[in-house]
């Protein structure tokens, strides 16, 4: 590196959602991420000109839901582990499919997404590679989903971009640890947040609730995200002992994890987890669980589609049933429509839910705090804040040991 390092984010600095930067060094154009706000129709970043490499952290949709739109322009390498790159595109398979059953277009083909599917180059964390001619680029376990990752650039400058993370172990992965750094794109989803409680206590109170539930006679449905929050449930549920079934997407995704061991923190316990759980295939079998479950662990984790919607139809008018929200809720979501309102949509239709409602932070992402503490353990000269809808609660603690910049989507930034 010899001084030139040009940025410019094309979404997702101000927001939580479609997040996508450009990184311009001496010799080489990277674009990091390219995802998708997962509205109904979803919104998109801004197009990038022609890049040498793409760099995906994970594959939740607003980091990868934006990928395959890239391959109906050009070509493009990209680099992230083998299982991102699998649940990815499982992902974007059924972002065409929810969009053809809604109605609306979206501007990539089942080409495309095949087309980026194939286009994974895919490495390790602890690995490294050649950057252009003077840079090296090092992969770290972000310790957010089974498959995350953090990118340090090594050259005259160390460069960290940070993607989700988490510092705190889960059932499912590890937490990750500070990379000594002179620049630092840091995630700020918790800015100005932190987590109520510790791990032990969340997953304590959800089990006391679900018990609380299925002693009135009624059933406890737990709306989760499929990638990684449903299987990190159904952890917690393992040695409860009740009656579980488990439908969606989550299913699938399981599957997948367990075929890449090393990025899970106990493939053994996540095994065992799923093979405690009745799972559901068919509507037949939905009808089942409505009669014989005493907990329905099922996507999507927003409530804005899936078999979840299904069941809520059959069970929401009975107030010994109760949904237990275990992840973020974005503004106009469906489950932020149940948690403010006690309502939900059911494809068009607002009705009144009776159950109980209650939420439980199973969040992957660091609170306010440990971003904090994590950010000052990186000792940067620099911190580049970004996917944060309230990045301001973060200048004033960062700005104590780094400098901190705010960059506007667009705006085009030298460092």
């Amino acid at each position: 590196m010899n001084g030139s390092i040009k940025i410019q984010f094309l979404g997702g600095c101000e927001e939580v959602g479609r997040l996508a930067m450009v990184l311009e060094l001496d010799d080489v154009r990277l674009l990091f991420e390219y995802g998708i706000s997962p509205r109904k129709p979803p919104s998109y970043p801004m197009q990038p000109d022609p890049v040498d490499l793409v760099l995906l952290t994970h594959a939740h949709l607003d980091h990868s839901g934006g990928i395959p739109l890239l391959f109906s322009r050009y070509d493009q390498k990209i680099l992230t582990t083998k299982l991102t790159g699998e649940v990815a595109n499982l992902l974007h398979k059924d972002s065409i499919t929810i969009a053809k059953s809604e109605g609306y277009a979206i501007p990539y083909t089942p080409e495309d997404v095949k087309e980026a599917k194939h286009a994974v180059t895919p490495i390790n964390p602890k690995q490294k590679r050649e950057l252009g001619d003077n840079n090296e680029v090092y992969f770290h376990d972000a310790g957010h989903i089974p498959g995350s990752i953090m990118f340090e650039i090594v050259g005259d400058k160390k460069i960290l971009f940070t993607g989700d993370f988490n510092t705190v172990d889960t059932n499912i992965v590890r937490g990750t640890k500070p990379v000594p750094c002179d620049i630092l794109f840091l995630e700020g989803t918790y800015a100005g947040r932190d987590h109520p409680a510790k791990r032990q206590e969340i997953e304590k109170s959800m089990l006391d609730k679900i018990n609380e539930v299925v002693t009135r006679g009624g059933i406890a449905i737990l709306p989760a995200f499929a990638v990684s929050r449903s299987q990190e449930i159904a952890m917690v549920l393992r040695k409860s002992g009740y009656n579980v079934w488990f439908d969606g997407m989550g299913q699938k995704v399981s599957k997948i994890f367990l075929k890449y061991p090393r990025f899970l923190k106990s493939p053994d316990e996540l095994r065992k987890a799923l093979n405690k759980i009745n799972m559901v295939h068919s509507d037949h079998g939905r009808k089942l669980a409505t009669k014989k479950a005493e907990v329905i662990l099922t996507s999507s984790g927003m409530m804005d589609g899936g078999p979840v919607l299904s069941y809520m139809n059959k069970l929401k008018d009975d107030k010994k049933n109760a949904v237990l929200l275990t992840g973020y809720q974005v503004p106009e979501s469906n489950a932020r429509l149940l948690f403010d309102h006690k309502m939900l949509n059911f494809y068009g239709v607002k009705e009144k839910v009776d159950c109980e409602v209650e939420y439980f932070d199973f969040s992957a992402h660091a609170g306010h705090s440990e971003l904090v503490d994590f950010a000052k353990k990186c000792s940067p000269e620099k911190i580049i804040l970004m996917h944060s809808d309230n990045r301001e609660a973060l200048v004033g603690p960062l700005s104590e040991f780094a400098e901190v910049l705010t960059p506007k989507t667009g705006e085009i930034v030298n460092l």
